[in-house]
């Protein structure tokens, strides 16, 4: 973390000096100095700050299974289904960047080279790439029925492990609010409608990280037809059935960091210029290719008691996860950038 903040107040300190100290250069050879065909600031180092919004979009797998070991001993029995599944995570992003451009070359074109670093603050949703069922907290079939634990006793209707609510499995995947990037190019100005813009290829790179949890959830009932105890009315008075309910549920939290590289394209428009400072609209993407392994994997397991009547087994319940990412993400964005061109003269 230190190094990459190290690193940003590195390029924040070198804009700083060539907004102090700007390094000016001649016109190209063959070119009037006032050609208005020429780039603002063309003959100095430029540095700028942009405000970009956008998504990144990146297709995330998904697995879970779950089994319950008796008295500790195998052969493990299956405790739910096992699910596997897919979905496209669609990560909003709202950040900034800083960029340096260099002067142009002494070249008809007028290419520049550029480097940016960005920062781009997330706000993703979960999203449930495998479920099964719909895991919550076991409880009776009614709509409107509390969790099992916090039942308080006055219940008079029998429920089963059969009739449960709040059973399943589900593994779910968000990508973490902080994500970095960084890109290098080249940008070519083109004259359209008397409007100056620049075409910027470019190559990047992404740092980001995929949070990823897994919740499984199942109900045994002992005797199986009665989850709670259950209030019985009698013409001679009322007593409790009791009954017994063993609620496994567990869950995992796993993470891991990903750096992707990839091409990419800007399309920037100058809006105007305030003095020394202008200001330029820009859209583009990009697509990044996913270095390293693209899967992990974790899980959990806790141990249970006999039930009082012997019919449940003591033993130990496991759940495991894992989740796998696309090769590639991608990217689109839009957003205005503020240059410091300097003196006019």
């Amino acid at each position: 973390m230190w190094k990459r903040a190290s690193g940003f107040l590195a390029v924040a300190a070198l804009i700083s000096l060539q907004a102090l100290f700007p390094t000016a250069a001649p016109a190209l050879p063959g070119e009037d100095a006032e050609d208005p065909r020429r780039q603002q600031g063309e003959s100095r180092w430029v540095p700028s700050l942009a405000l970009i919004a956008g998504a990144t979009l990146q297709e995330h797998k998904g697995a879970a299974a779950s089994s319950f070991l008796e008295g500790g001993d195998p052969p493990a029995e299956g405790l739910r289904l096992p699910v596997s599944g897919d979905d496209l995570a669609i990560a909003p992003f709202v950040g900034a960047s800083l960029q340096l451009i260099a002067p142009a070359l002494p070249i008809r074109t007028r290419p520049r080279f550029f480097v940016t670093g960005e920062i781009l603050p997330t706000f993703a949703a979960d999203r449930d790439i495998a479920i099964e069922g719909n895991p919550d907290c076991v409880k009776g079939p009614e709509p409107t029925a509390p969790c099992a634990r916090d039942e308080d006793g006055s219940r008079d209707t029998a429920w089963g492990e059969d009739a449960a609510n709040g059973e399943g499995s589900r593994t779910t995947t968000t990508i973490d609010p902080l994500v970095f990037g960084a890109t290098a190019g080249l940008s070519f100005p083109v004259q359209a409608a008397g409007r100056q813009l620049r075409i910027k290829p470019w190559i990047g790179w992404i740092n980001y990280k995929v949070d990823a949890e897994g919740f499984v959830v199942d109900a045994a009932c002992d005797p199986p037809s009665r989850c709670t105890d259950v209030t019985v009315t009698t013409p001679f008075g009322s007593f409790v059935e009791p009954g017994y309910l063993r609620e496994v549920s567990l869950k995992a939290r796993d993470s891991q960091r990903f750096n992707g590289i990839g091409p990419g394209l800007d399309v920037e428009m100058d809006a105007g210029r305030f003095g020394r400072l202008g200001a330029a609209l820009f859209l583009g993407g990009g697509a990044y290719y996913v270095l390293g392994d693209r899967r992990f994997s974790f899980g959990t397991s806790e141990s249970y008691p006999e039930s009082p009547n012997g019919v449940i087994p003591a033993g130990a319940a496991a759940a495991a996860f894992a989740v796998e990412v696309d090769p590639w993400m991608y990217r689109a964005h839009l957003g205005v950038r503020f240059q410091w061109l300097g003196s006019q003269k």
